[in-house]
């Protein structure tokens, strides 16, 4: 009887250990997830992965600890399938304490890093509340916090490394906080980039012209198209490539329409708008129309100035175009006086290209909306001209035979020049 017990015995209390071991286990798992919400599978920051790993390690050494044997083979054995961890910078924190850029810095400095003053700061982050998320998972971010590191990236050009040392947060967090303000900010594109489409809207937008002492001899002015081309590093491929940006601007310089796509494959016919216009000219005022430069093409509903002028009535139609020209080149010169990162930009891919200058021509439009005039003082004190420079590859002179391109810009010009 006693030689039955003792095996069942035993089995009893082996199977007790194996579930306690397990449960161990388990409560350690959960413990590293609940306190620290950025150690997850998912996680693709090495510090994280390191600090998992380094746990894990522990526990396992404590347990070969209780279960091997304390001999000099063993001891052998463990030191010789030992492989050590990978160095890596150790973990600061993982969630984001509140960031406040309105106290660290004075006025003068602050419109120094971020080009906008600390009220035109506060009133685009409550027009941009509503679009952040109260908690962001995993970092938990406060939404100022999310707004101050996005704002401080694209005005400064600073890579997220020099960002996350000036903050005291992971490369890792900086990524993921800065991109997530691209997506939320991209994803409202017709809200913060809005082409008029309602009457009110539209006859708003001829105002602006109108408002123009310049401009108002083109009574039926929509908008002013200027294009940009920038060189982009995409992580992807690892390489510097050329895109070309096409913006649409109004009276007031506010974007609203933009357009972005690799410099090779651009034009103004396969553009959105290019090609809505194209289908439905409707989606403009009747005998509306939008001025752009030679690089464009001639349309009824585009006006460009006269490729080979031949007498000084055709000089001056082109003339009399400059203004409306000079207006899209300030707005484009504008954004990038506020926004250093358009100078070179980088991004993992053109998909997220895309998305940032989404969210450039967005947070313009708001400087615009709250009368930020940082850039206009700016640019009285440092000559700046940089839509103009670096144009060379896209300057090719577009087709202008279309007839009743012709015929609309003929009628225009005897309405401008009498």
């Amino acid at each position: 009887m006693e030689s039955i017990l003792l095996p069942n015995i035993a089995a009893i209390l082996m199977k007790d250990m194996l579930i306690d071991e397990n449960k161990t286990k388990e409560r350690t798992n959960q413990f590293a997830k609940m306190d620290f919400p950025l150690l997850c599978s998912d996680s693709d920051d090495e510090a994280l992965h390191f600090f998992l790993q380094s746990k894990r390690r522990k526990h396992d050494d404590n347990h070969e600890k209780q279960v091997a044997p304390n001999n000099s083979n063993s001891k052998k054995f463990m030191e010789g399938n030992y492989i050590p961890a990978a160095p890596c910078e150790p973990v600061r924190r993982q969630t984001l304490t509140e960031i406040n850029l309105l106290n660290k810095f004075n006025t003068t400095l602050f419109e120094g890093y971020l080009h906008m003053s600390k009220m035109t700061f506060l009133r685009i982050f409550k027009s941009l509340r509503q679009y952040l998320p109260s908690q962001h998972l995993p970092t938990a971010t406060p939404p100022q916090s999310i707004f101050s590191l996005a704002l401080w990236k694209l005005s400064t050009d600073e890579h997220f490394e020099d960002i996350g040392r000036k903050f005291n947060i992971t490369k890792y967090v900086c990524q993921q906080v800065i991109r997530l303000f691209w997506r939320r900010i991209s994803a409202q594109y017709e809200i913060l980039i809005q082409w008029p489409s309602t009457p009110e809207k539209r006859q708003y937008t001829v105002r602006t012209f109108q408002a123009n002492q310049q401009l108002n001899k083109f009574p039926q002015l929509f908008g002013i198209l200027a294009t940009k081309q920038l060189d982009v590093f995409l992580e992807a491929e690892n390489e510097e490539r050329q895109v070309v940006l096409q913006i649409i601007c109004d009276g007031d310089q506010k974007v609203i329409d933009c357009f972005l796509v690799l410099a090779d494959e651009y034009s103004f016919d396969t553009s959105p708008i290019g090609q809505t216009l194209a289908l439905n000219v409707q989606t403009m005022p009747l005998g509306s129309y939008l001025i752009g430069d030679e690089t464009f093409p001639l349309k009824p509903y585009l006006l460009r100035p006269i490729g080979a002028p031949s007498d000084d009535r055709e000089r001056a139609f082109n003339m009399a175009l400059q203004p409306a020209l000079l207006l899209a080149q300030q707005a484009l010169d504008s954004m990038a006086k506020r926004f250093n990162a358009l100078y070179a930009l980088e991004a993992r891919n053109l998909h997220e290209v895309r998305k940032i200058v989404d969210t450039v021509c967005a947070l313009h439009n708001l400087c615009v909306d709250m009368e930020d005039d940082y850039v206009e003082r700016k640019l009285k004190d440092v000559q700046f001209n940089w839509a103009k420079v670096g144009n060379g590859a896209i300057r090719k002179q577009a087709d202008e035979q279309d007839e009743l391109g012709k015929q609309k810009r003929a009628a225009i010009m005897a309405e401008v020049l009498r």
